[in-house]
């Protein structure tokens, strides 16, 4: 195909042979009912999605206010036992609270 009038008859004679179909109402009936029930789920999911991300950020600011209002102390911890055993206890945490968010109710 050397030119566009042979690429366009061709795409021409390719629309024409094919006659689009309609799926069937028992396919389409089924479509539905599988987008309603994704619906629902995800309404009732929505209060549980929203109530974790609220604790969430209130665990942060109750672990900012606590850090700042204990420094002194936090100061001494560091300089007693040294970062790595605060360090693995916050990975731990971390890992924790990753595993936490990660995992979804299956209704």
């Amino acid at each position: 195909m050397n030119n566009e009038f042979e690429l366009d008859s061709l795409i021409k004679k390719m629309a024409d042979g094919d006659q689009p179909e309609l799926p069937s109402p028992g396919l389409i009936w089924w479509r539905a009912q599988i987008l309603k029930k994704q619906h629902e789920k995800e309404r009732i999911e929505r209060p549980l999605i929203i109530m974790r991300m609220l604790a969430a950020v209130v665990c942060l600011i109750v672990f900012v206010w606590l850090w700042i209002r204990e420094s002194a102390a936090m100061g001494n911890l560091f300089e007693q036992s040294g970062i790595l055993p605060i360090l693995l206890a916050g990975a731990a945490t971390m890992v924790f609270i990753g595993l936490v968010w990660w995992t979804k109710s299956e209704a």
